[in-house]
């Protein structure tokens, strides 16, 4: 009787999973095609295939579809990357370059994340709601390049007389606007980034083994 019991529930709980990530993922095209100014709730139920009052199961009030929308993107960032690079040896600088990797893949080949991405920033500058859900996906996104950094001082890649917390909020502001610059441009900020950060001996060694 348990097991059974135990049967019924996993599907019914994958179908919410499901049906609340199909949900978000319709508030995201609504975005990516209108703007923030076009996520109306109706909307976002028709682009789901769904009615109000199942919008409305899932995500009560719009600012708990926005915090779930920011969970929502989260998600694909940690999950979605490019295709690594051959790997350098030093493993902080290696996150560090896919994080500009990252960049170029999703401008390449995901704009519409770069669009909502900018809609919600846009909106958040005059909404506390949405400024509160992307606050949470930049702790977050300030955690991981607090990781890289500290990282990269601990092997000595980086150089050792970097302030960490300095070296992170000038990273979080340079990495905030890469998302706007061409790939000509991306490439000269990364340049200039490594060339800040990295030790003199480790730029040699990676000049010497061509991963410079």
């Amino acid at each position: 009787m348990k097991s059974e019991t135990a049967e019924n529930i996993i599907p019914a709980i994958t179908e919410q999973i499901d049906r609340r990530k199909s949900l978000l993922q319709a508030a995201f095209d609504v975005i990516a095609a209108s703007g923030f100014e076009g996520l109306r709730t109706r909307a976002v139920a028709e682009r789901a295939g769904v009615n109000i009052a199942t919008l409305h199961y899932y995500f009560p009030t719009k600012q708990l579809l926005i915090e779930g929308l920011a969970q929502f993107l989260t998600g694909i960032f940690m999950t979605l990357h490019a295709p690594p690079l051959p790997l350098t040896g030093y493993k902080a600088l290696d996150q560090l370059r896919q994080e500009f990797l990252d960049t170029r893949f999703y401008n390449d080949r995901y704009p519409e994340l770069q669009i909502v991405m900018e809609e919600l920033s846009l909106r958040a500058k005059r909404d506390p709601g949405v400024q509160q859900a992307l606050g949470v996906m930049l702790q977050s996104w300030r955690a991981w390049i607090a990781t890289i950094v500290q990282g990269g001082i601990a092997e000595r890649a980086f150089r050792r007389d970097l302030d960490p917390e300095d070296t992170v909020a000038t990273l979080m502001a340079v990495m905030a606007g890469k998302s706007v610059a061409g790939s000509d441009e991306l490439n000269r900020i990364q340049r200039g980034v490594e060339s800040w950060l990295l030790a003199p001996e480790v730029k040699k060694k990676l000049k010497e083994s061509n991963h410079d």
